[in-house]
């Protein structure tokens, strides 16, 4: 070996030496954790918009009231049933854990039922058959409320307040010749409810409530295709349980 190569070999050996010693310097690099993304945070002060669905029962009474020919007779009650569905706005503000709110709803609504009245052995001065077949197609209510939050998601609330129907009353009279009668009203009254609203997510929830409306009683003038009217005293009281879902905004 000449002392050219010796001298070359020995600049590469001092070469791969100096690189070991300088990694050997800068040492393992230390190990990072990935960033834990924030928790949500629930809250239900803000405002809301949403749909339902469910069904709905009505309860009628009648009592036909015509001075001239059946003064309070009593023609039985109903029991009318379906569906509803619609929808839901409102504004809720939370203060520890309370939440107070205000909401207005509104369902269509497709409430049908029939009731059919022979007079027994005691009526046999009305020789006639009454038919009555009832139909219910909207509801709304407007009311406030207030809830707890059981834990910072899940919402317990009751509500109260004033509410609205519309509905159609048929009335035929078989016997003695054939009458047939139709109305229709718009009633007020009031409702009293309650529920459990869960928050899925910081701008979701969904909510399964139940609603008892009462309507009080009223006359509703029937009448016929040449105008002859027909005084039916009718009183309504609607319950509803449903479903939804509404989407919030947050302040």
């Amino acid at each position: 070996m000449s002392f050219r190569d010796f001298t070359a070999i020995a600049a590469v050996a001092l070469a791969v030496s100096a690189t070991t010693a300088q990694g050997a310097d800068l040492g393992t690099r230390p190990y990072t954790k990935a960033p834990i993304a924030p928790a949500p945070v629930y809250a239900w002060t803000g405002c809301y918009i949403g749909g339902n669905v469910g069904g709905g029962w009505d309860r009628q009474g009648y009592t036909n009231v015509n001075p001239n020919r059946l003064p309070n007779f009593d023609l039985g009650s109903e029991d009318n049933s379906g569906v509803v569905g619609g929808g839901q706005v409102g504004c809720d503000y939370q203060a520890g854990s309370w939440v107070f709110g205000a909401q207005g709803m509104f369902d269509a609504a497709d409430l049908r039922g029939s009731n059919h009245v022979v007079p027994g052995p005691t009526n046999r001065q009305f020789p006639n058959i009454f038919d009555l077949s009832a139909r219910t197609s909207w509801v709304t209510t407007a009311t406030l409320r207030v809830g707890y939050a059981v834990v910072p998601q899940a919402l317990l609330y009751v509500k109260g307040g004033a509410a609205w129907t519309h509905g159609n009353l048929d009335y035929t009279i078989t016997g003695m010749g054939v009458s047939n009668q139709t109305g229709g009203e718009t009633r007020s009254g009031w409702v009293i409810g309650g529920g459990l609203e869960y928050l899925l997510a910081p701008n979701w929830s969904v909510f399964a409530e139940y609603n008892h409306m009462d309507f009080g009683t009223q006359t509703l003038n029937t009448q016929d295709a040449f105008g002859f009217i027909e005084p039916i005293r009718v009183s309504r009281r609607i319950d509803t349980a449903m479903a939804g879902v509404n989407f919030r905004f947050r302040p």
